[in-house]
């Protein structure tokens, strides 16, 4: 994280009461004291003014991260962002959309405000990859997004059913939306843990979600697209055509 981004959320994950529920005694269950240190984090990278055919408006970044506790890892998660101010507010467009590729994708934005990814054909050099790595991102699992032209925009994110390692970290989300200035609106997450079982048994799991009040499952989120383009602009994390 740099100086530029802004946590917009850090908090702990807790049980699914729901899936507890559901759960029964089908599979084992990670018990309660092996989930404390779960929790996502959500940072808001880039916020910028886009010019969108005469008219203005505004693209926002985010880096959602799945921190699992010791010795786990998220086999999949869902995270939801519903929009709900500015009245009326949809977003024009969400990336990515599909996702199945461990090399880096660079972001691409057109003047209609419509996101893209490339995948890039070769790996980037490291040396490289740290100079520019804002402009990159690497995606460790599949990612499906949707939600364009809607106020309610949602990426699942799947492990690798062969390897079986996690989720991974860092899940770079970008959104186009015609408005400038105040928007506001809530998170939405569920992901589940896994935890490798005793003597080759199957794996542990327990599904998590927010646990901001009793009975309320969102986070409250806010943040202000500014009027004008500031002078470095978006470039810096995409590329413009």
């Amino acid at each position: 994280m740099t100086e530029e981004d802004t946590v917009l959320i850090d908090t702990l994950l807790v049980p699914d009461p729901d899936a507890d529920e559901e759960m029964g005694t089908s599979s084992e269950a990670i018990a309660d004291e092996d989930l404390q240190d779960s929790r996502l984090l959500l940072v808001r990278r880039a916020i910028e003014a886009i010019e969108l055919e005469g008219t203005q408006g505004g693209i926002v970044q985010l880096v959602c991260t799945f921190q699992p506790g010791d010795g786990a890892r998220f086999t999949s998660a869902q995270f939801r962002l519903r929009l709900s101010a500015p009245e009326g507010i949809r977003a024009i467009d969400l990336a990515p959309r599909s996702i199945d590729d461990p090399n880096p994708v660079e972001f691409t934005l057109n003047h209609k405000g419509q996101l893209g990814v490339t995948s890039l054909p070769v790996p980037l050099d490291p040396k490289i990859e740290m100079e520019v790595n804002r402009k990159f991102a690497k995606y460790h699992c599949r990612v499906q997004g949707s939600g364009e032209g809607t106020n309610m925009l949602r990426w699942d994110f799947r492990e690798n059913p062969d390897r079986k390692d996690g989720i991974g970290q860092e899940q770079v989300l970008t959104i186009t939306l015609p408005v400038t200035g105040q928007i506001t609106g809530e998170a939405l997450v569920s992901a589940r843990l896994a935890r490798p079982g005793l003597g080759g048994k199957i794996d542990a799991i327990r599904d998590l979600i927010f646990g901001v009040s009793q009975n309320k499952r969102v986070y409250p989120l806010a943040f202000e697209i500014p009027s004008i383009p500031s002078p470095m602009g978006i470039g810096k994390f995409m590329r413009l055509f």
